[in-house]
């Protein structure tokens, strides 16, 4: 029973090991992984300008090769995805795509880009 318990301890802490705030030069990005899906809230722009936000809950794909997590954001209504990828160096690589929609004019494509633990 304790080596159960142990286990899960140990599960579960990995999980939420790397939530947190990660940010990058006019961005920032919450996440808190729960099991296989991630909520997620990301704030960015170009600068002092309109700004683009985009939040809600992503899903687990798995580790491809060199990543530790990759979740997947996908709003049906608005055809918006989302890449969040977790490399090995602890570093959050962000990729959008058709989300102009979640952004001021001149901050489309602003949420891209990598994210360091803040």
């Amino acid at each position: 029973m304790k080596k159960i318990t142990i286990a899960f301890i140990l599960i579960t802490s990995a999980s939420l090991a790397h939530a947190g705030e990660y940010v990058k030069r006019n961005g920032i990005l919450s996440l808190s992984p729960r099991g296989e899906i991630a909520e997620f809230n990301i704030n960015a722009s170009h600068g002092d300008t309109s700004i683009c936000e985009v939040y809600g809950e992503a899903i687990s794909i798995g580790a491809e090769k060199g990543l530790r997590n990759q979740w997947v954001y996908s709003d049906k209504e608005s055809m918006c995805a989302v890449v969040i990828s977790e490399q090995q160096n602890g570093t959050i690589q962000v990729i959008t795509d058709k989300c102009d929609n979640y952004c001021g004019v001149s901050a489309i494509g602003a949420m891209d880009g990598k994210y360091k633990k803040k």
